[in-house]
C-alpha cells in the first residue's frame, strides 16, 4: 500500500459530479427532478435537464438547519409529502 503525501481532493465519479436533487410532483404537472442546491452553485444539474424552484430550495436550506417540516409546509405552501422528500434528501446530503 502507497500513501498519498498530505491531504487529496476527491476524485469525482466517472459519471460526473453529483448534486443534490430529488424527484418531485409539484401541483404544476409531472414529476420531475428538482435541484435542491442554488442554480448557480450547479449549472451542469441544470443542463442535464434538473427544474429549480425557489420554494423547494428554501424548504431544503430551512431544513438542513433544523426546522420543522410541518410548519416549513405552511410557511413555503409546499404540500407535506414534498417537505417530507426534501427533508429525507437533506438527510443524506448533510456532510
Amino acid at each position: 500500500m502507497r500513501l498519498l503525501p498530505g491531504p487529496t481532493a476527491p476524485t469525482a465519479p466517472a459519471t460526473g459530479p453529483v448534486f443534490p436533487c430529488v424527484r418531485l410532483t409539484l401541483d404544476d404537472g409531472p414529476e420531475r427532478l428538482y435541484l435542491l442546491d442554488d442554480p448557480h452553485d450547479c449549472p451542469a444539474a441544470m443542463a442535464r435537464g434538473a427544474v429549480y424552484d425557489p420554494y423547494v430550495h428554501l424548504a431544503y436550506l430551512l431544513i438542513r438547519q433544523g426546522h420543522d417540516v410541518r410548519r416549513l409546509a405552511r410557511f413555503t405552501g409546499l404540500p407535506l409529502s414534498v417537505v417530507h422528500r426534501v427533508a429525507e434528501a437533506a438527510a443524506l446530503t448533510r456532510p
